[in-house]
């Protein structure tokens, strides 16, 4: 559990770090495709995130679950560029579409990393190993 709190704690002030800057000195527009890992490891984030969080609360974390977590918050962020005034190019509807596939595509990247790290977690407990000693 302490790892993948670790591990999202650090991808999201990556992931807000990178966008804050690409904010501020217009690299979305310079660099395309730089959103699209953006959205990438925000939908990895969010898929660790939930996990870690529903984990915590000693709650299950089944994929649809966690499936359905990112997809609210992907459109909620949609949401948020739409009516934030973020200038809609041509290319809106293809642009959105390929957000909501980075997304999910980071989301279940994010869910099997967490599930990989949460199992690990409860095979050995505290950090400790298993030895085979008579």
């Amino acid at each position: 559990m302490r790892t993948l709190f670790i591990l999202q704690a650090i991808l999201i002030a990556i992931v807000g770090a990178v966008h804050l800057i690409a904010i501020q000195l217009y690299l979305y527009w310079l660099f395309p495709w730089l959103d699209i890992f953006v959205h990438f490891f925000g939908g990895l984030w969010v898929a660790l995130a939930a996990v870690w969080l529903l984990a915590a609360a000693h709650q299950r974390t089944p994929f649809m679950r966690i499936f359905f977590i990112l997809a609210a918050v992907s459109i909620g962020w949609e949401l948020f560029e739409l009516w934030g005034g973020i200038p809609r190019e041509a290319n809106f509807a293809f642009d959105t579409s390929l957000d909501f596939l980075m997304d999910a595509l980071g989301g279940i990247s994010g869910y099997f990393i967490a599930e990989r790290l949460t199992l690990h977690a409860k095979m050995n407990p505290h950090g400790t190993t298993q030895s085979n000693s008579s």
